[in-house]
């Protein structure tokens, strides 16, 4: 299984102008920092809660269907990474020559209320097993809160602003390499697995 951004988000859930409100900065010299640290604060965020926070296209690739315990529902429905589900825009099968061919979109629906999201059969149907013994199934989806920074849940956008705070004053003190209060912010969005 492989994870491939295909499109990453048009914007970042906190603008320049409100980190450099946060840190107290006037100038126009440190912006160019300042982007960077918003950018790998976001990262930061969506790596430690497995989620997207703006709209963004991904690919992921799978060898089968089942073997990463994200096939449910005795093997009717496919919990999809990278929560919010936004839309899933094509499901490919390669054969043994490697000749793709897209699933009907019929076969399936897409739930994007459950969190995360998934395919899910329709009756009568079931998944078409790939020819390709390796990448045999490619998925492209898009996920996230939405197009905009005021899409984006306030507790994700401050652990961002948090994140910033701290590369901008050093690392210390910081749990597990995270600032406190970003920790406790981060906390109910991630992904408790038994």
């Amino acid at each position: 299984m492989s994870l491939t951004l295909l499109t990453p988000p048009a914007a970042e859930p906190v603008s320049v102008a409100e980190a450099k409100a946060r840190l107290r900065v006037a100038g126009d010299a440190e912006d160019s920092a300042i982007n960077h640290w918003i950018q790998s604060a976001r990262e930061r965020v969506e790596r430690d809660t497995g989620r997207a926070c703006l709209a963004q296209t991904w690919i992921e690739r799978r060898d089968g269907w089942a073997g990463d315990g994200r096939l449910c529902a005795f093997g009717t429905q496919l919990r999809l990474l990278k929560p919010p589900l936004i839309a899933v825009e094509a499901v490919t099968i390669y054969d043994a020559e490697d000749a793709p061919s897209e699933i009907d979109p019929a076969a399936f629906f897409v739930d994007t209320l459950s969190d995360p999201g998934r395919l899910v059969l329709r009756p009568g149907e079931s998944w078409p097993e790939p020819g390709r013994v390796a990448g045999g199934i490619e998925i492209r989806f898009r996920c996230g809160y939405g197009e905009t920074a005021a899409d984006v849940p306030a507790a994700l956008r401050e652990a961002i602003l948090q994140l910033v705070l701290a590369q901008a004053r050093g690392s210390d003190g910081l749990k597990d390499g995270l600032p406190p209060v970003a920790a406790s912010l981060l906390a109910p969005f991630r992904r408790v697995s038994l």
